[in-house]
């Protein structure tokens, strides 16, 4: 597809450019986050190149607000360092690298970063020349900090010897700083075009649509291939006869349809028909394939894919702007899954509703049905759903100056966390209920439980401890 062909190409280029002429300090790429990680693959891959003697280093910590993100990007870069080390070792080539020492204390974090950089420098020693530092934040929350700090990041000078490749997918925050740099700097532009993307997914459908009955391989998404399905090889396994396919499902206790190549092969393209519908602002179309989707699967028996298609309906329905049309499909969608002992899809069918009430605003009625997910959540062993209902409960129950009720719905959230696994737990929102329930402390003026409530968010946001492999 050229839309995803076509940008990535132009990466490709650019970087062999960036390497070729060391004048240039700075490569600033502006993507799509659906095209980052074969950006960022494109990028790594220019590490191999014939005329490239510098090692890539590629940093992906995010910054968040408050919090510039330079301190993780620091422990990256040790540990990408490291595991070069590792590899030139397993090479055995007879090249290597001195292992990283300590850095001094630093003024601040980037100044950490900085002197992280200049000993990495100072170790790579011929046949490196240099490094480059691939600087691709997840996402950035505070743009203007994040575009100074790169700013003074490419004018210290302890990372004066070092190229960068920036990558941004949530906006061109530091383009500017790029075109100041003048020749020293190259911009590419790798976000997908957007009407050439739809042309590209409509001929996809369209050749989809036409695939013959049975195809196999690329065609089944679109690619070229006979209009008939050829006949088989000599040796090669047949398909499987209606009876055949329906004792199997038996033996497997599965429905029939889904081993049925055909069956599949008409779902995916509603499925894939009604997103892109939608994509291209055509919501009717989009509620139409969709709903038809959800039939195919209720048709066939199939239990938790009809009630999943259903809940992407009551989106569709609710991008349509039929808000209490879209209510009342999320409701027959809990009313399905609990019907089919589908806990949890039933909490997310009632989360769906309680965000409905809230877009109607029918306040009330949303922080009773964010409060009864919570509940449902807790029942379904799905904590982090109940987290959420609790937390939206306490935020619109607050917001009506319920301060009693409010207190308790982040307290449940709170206790939901407990029972949530510690990588689910940094997730989730119960540090954000935390935080919402210390300024509710705060404000009334008990300073040492808004504290602890603190403490207890910045607690809940820490990544998971690394497990001790036992002998």
């Amino acid at each position: 597809m050229d839309s995803i062909a076509q940008p990535l190409t132009r990466v490709v280029e650019a970087v062999q450019r960036f390497i070729i002429n060391r004048d240039v300090r700075l490569l600033h790429v502006a993507t799509d986050p659906s095209l980052r990680l074969a950006v960022l693959e494109h990028i790594a891959a220019g590490e191999h190149h014939g005329d490239n003697h510098s090692p890539f280093f590629v940093l992906e910590t995010p910054t968040e607000d408050g919090e510039d993100g330079w301190e993780g990007r620091a422990e990256e870069l040790r540990e990408d360092y490291e595991e070069l080390r590792t590899l030139l070792a397993e090479a055995g080539e007879g090249v290597s690298v001195p292992e990283l020492g300590a850095v001094p204390k630093a003024q601040s974090a980037l100044a950490r970063f900085c002197l992280e950089v200049d000993g990495a420098l100072r170790s790579l020693t011929a046949p490196f020349d240099g490094m480059v530092l691939v600087l691709a934040p997840v996402w950035v929350r505070d743009p203007k900090h994040w575009a100074s700090d790169v700013k003074s990041l490419l004018t210290r000078a302890e990372s004066r010897q070092a190229r960068f490749i920036l990558v941004e997918t949530d906006g061109t925050h530091c383009e500017p700083l790029a075109v100041a740099l003048a020749k020293k700097a190259e911009r590419v532009d790798a976000r997908p075009d957007e009407k050439q993307a739809g042309q590209d997914m409509a001929q996809m459908l369209a050749a989809m649509a036409s695939a013959p009955v049975g195809a196999t391989g690329a065609q089944v998404v679109g690619a070229a291939g006979p209009r008939e399905a050829p006949p088989p090889r000599k040796g090669a396994p047949q398909p499987l006869a209606v009876d055949q396919r329906e004792k199997m499902a038996r033996e497997l206790m599965l429905e029939p349809a889904l081993l049925d190549p055909s069956f599949q092969q008409i779902l995916r393209l509603k499925v894939l028909t009604a997103a892109h519908a939608l994509r291209e602002g055509k919501a009717a179309q989009a509620v139409q394939a969709q709903r038809e989707a959800r039939d195919m699967c209720l048709k066939a028996g199939l239990k938790r894919e009809a009630v999943t298609m259903e809940l992407v309906l009551g989106g569709y329905v609710l991008q349509a702007k039929q808000t209490a049309q879209a209510l009342e499909v999320f409701r027959d969608a809990r009313k399905r899954a609990e019907a089919h002992q589908l806990p949890e899809l039933a909490v997310q069918a009632q989360l769906a509703q309680a965000s409905t009430l809230l877009i109607l605003q029918r306040s009330d009625e949303a922080a009773r049905a964010y409060a009864e997910a919570g509940k449902l959540g807790m029942a379904a062993a799905t904590p982090v759903l109940a987290i959420e209902g609790y937390r939206m409960c306490g935020q619109l129950l607050a917001g009506a100056g319920k301060v009693a009720e409010a207190t308790a719905a982040w307290k449940k959230a709170l206790e939901a966390a407990d029972k949530a696994p510690s990588d689910q737990r940094s997730a989730s929102s119960a540090p954000e209920a935390a935080r919402q329930l210390a300024a509710l402390c705060r404000k009334h003026g008990l300073k040492a439980q808004a504290d602890s409530l603190e403490a207890q968010a910045v607690a809940l946001e820490l990544p998971p401890a690394p497990r001790v492999q036992e002998a």
